[in-house]
């Protein structure tokens, strides 16, 4: 038999091995704090977690984050003290705090934990607070869709936060910056753009690759950063330029 023949399977799964060490960080655990109204409303749009898992299957991603609830703000910082969650989604009342104090609460514990806020509405989350150091604590809010690709889309999109320097620098992983100010139209958008790039994404691969291979593979997608204002936008652009794959703004 050829050397080079003898090389080959060491070689094909060689081509794999960067693929591993990409998205290192995965939302895993979230944690939902949400007052039983908000609840109510996201029940009656279909179970949270049973969306989240439907839409991973359908697209055939990686394992699907677990939800756990609470409605007490002071529960939740509890919660954070006996368990690892990688994620907290918020809702706009809550008992014991508002979501932005909340916030500040949580990033005291785990600095670099993603903090979302999910509103049923836009006039849910008027007046924000005037201080600015207080909404630090919220890294983006969202306008709740009842979609599961718009859950699918929050997900990613904070994964994809962790994930960009490393991944950029390690397999030159494609950036795709949205600049969007209005929480209301950037949550319409994100699930939009996920989907699409998701489907491309498995479109091209390999057809002889295996369904461990695939989801490697997948790994290496456009990451997809959201920039609510020009600052933002110009601070990712300059970090992330030589990996530029495509600006979309308003």
């Amino acid at each position: 038999m050829d050397f080079k023949d003898t090389q080959l399977p060491s070689e094909f799964y060689a081509r794999f091995k960067v693929f591993h060490e990409l998205m290192s960080f995965k939302i895993r655990e979230i944690l939902l704090v949400s007052s039983p109204y908000d609840a109510f409303l996201m029940e009656e749009d279909g179970r949270l977690a049973s969306k989240i898992i439907n839409e991973y299957r359908g697209l055939n991603l990686s394992q699907p984050p677990r939800v756990t609830r609470t409605s007490s703000a002071y529960e939740a910082l509890e919660y954070l003290n006996e368990k690892k969650f990688d994620m907290i989604i918020t809702t706009p009342h809550l008992d014991g705090m508002d979501p932005f104090s909340l916030g500040m609460e949580v990033k005291k514990l785990k600095s670099g934990l993603p903090v979302i806020l999910l509103a049923q509405s836009m006039r849910s989350i008027y007046p924000l607070p005037e201080d600015k150091e207080h909404r630090e604590g919220i890294d983006k809010i969202f306008i709740w869709s009842g979609t599961s690709d718009f859950l699918l889309a929050l997900v990613k999109n904070a994964e994809d936060r962790l994930n960009v320097g490393f991944d950029t620098q390690k397999a030159m992983v494609r950036v795709l910056i949205l600049v969007e100010d209005s929480p209301l139209y950037y949550s319409s958008f994100l699930p939009l753009i996920y989907k699409e790039v998701v489907k491309q994404t498995q479109a091209v691969l390999e057809t002889g690759l295996n369904e461990e291979h695939r989801l490697l593979t997948m790994r290496a997608r456009p990451k997809i950063l959201l920039a609510t204002t020009y600052e933002e936008a110009m601070e990712l652009y300059q970090k992330f330029h030589s990996f530029l794959f495509g600006i979309i703004s308003d």
